[in-house]
């Protein structure tokens, strides 16, 4: 029996994350050409309900996107479990991969270089055909949050505030992230040519400059070491908000401001205009 539900995706607030794509029991949303979640029409009545209510009581829905009218479907248990079952894939296991990069980074900070593998990639999807295939289906930060906050139950489920899904909010992040990413370029230059020298400590949440000096273990060239410092510390501060955020509202609530996923957002709607 059709379900008196139905589903519609606030496509102005949606950041394309994908949680709710891997949720649903039944498939029936999906995210073309990595612009928004769109639930699928013809499953709209019979399995709409099943993916708002498997993102729902997971508790990994961000920014809540997705809306719910009609009556409660008494199946609604029924529904969320089968969504919990849902079999994993390779890549649900990805998050390893993240752990491995801050545990290596604390001893070596040359390894922070394979961060910029977490920039590259994102954008090389989005500009050539993949969408936002890295946000829905290979980051790792995203799985550690979703593995800290729900694996270790560390996280209250709240729904954070509308207006970290706002455009103003996450446009506006975007810049104040970019500010600071330009400024360790810049700073990774001037080592280059002699004009300053090696910083070693890493620049924390955007205030802090926190020694780090045990972790340089190995002589490298100035600059390369300079650039590692400043990207560990731009990864670490966003493990840093995204870990508060988790345990503070919902596991991805990251996701919703995220710089790269917005970036990559951005591009898909330009390429899909």
């Amino acid at each position: 029996m059709a379900s008196k539900y139905k589903a519609q995706n606030e496509r102005d607030r949606c950041v394309a994350c994908g949680v709710c794509v891997k949720q649903c029991p039944k498939n029936a949303i999906s995210i073309p050409n990595g612009c928004y979640a769109v639930v699928d029409e013809e499953l709209r009545e019979k399995m709409g309900q099943a993916a708002v209510l498997a993102a729902k009581a997971a508790g990994y829905k961000n920014a809540g996107t997705i809306k719910l009218s009609g009556r409660r479907n008494t199946q609604s248990n029924e529904i969320t479990d089968m969504a919990a079952k849902k079999q994993k894939r390779w890549s649900d296991y990805l998050w390893i991969v993240s752990a491995t990069y801050f545990t290596l980074g604390f001893f070596n900070i040359v390894f922070a270089w394979l961060g910029v593998i977490c920039f590259l990639i994102p954008l090389l999807m989005a500009i050539f055909g993949g969408g936002k295939g890295y946000c829905n289906n290979y980051c790792g930060r995203g799985q550690l949050f979703l593995q800290i906050g729900n694996s270790l139950g560390w996280s209250s489920k709240k729904v954070a505030p509308r207006w970290l899904s706002s455009k103003w909010f996450r446009n506006g992040f975007l810049v104040f992230f970019m500010f600071f990413f330009i400024q360790m370029v810049l700073l990774t230059v001037h080592v280059a040519k002699g004009l300053d020298s090696l910083h070693e400590t890493i620049h924390l949440l955007w205030t802090f400059d926190v020694p780090w000096h045990w972790a340089y273990p190995t002589v490298v060239e100035p600059w390369v070491a300079q650039f590692a410092f400043g990207l560990y510390g731009i990864m670490l501060t966003s493990l840093i908000v995204g870990v508060v955020l988790t345990i503070v509202y919902r596991p991805r609530t990251w996701c919703v401001f995220c710089p790269m996923g917005n970036m990559t957002q951005m591009i898909c709607k330009l390429k899909n205009k």
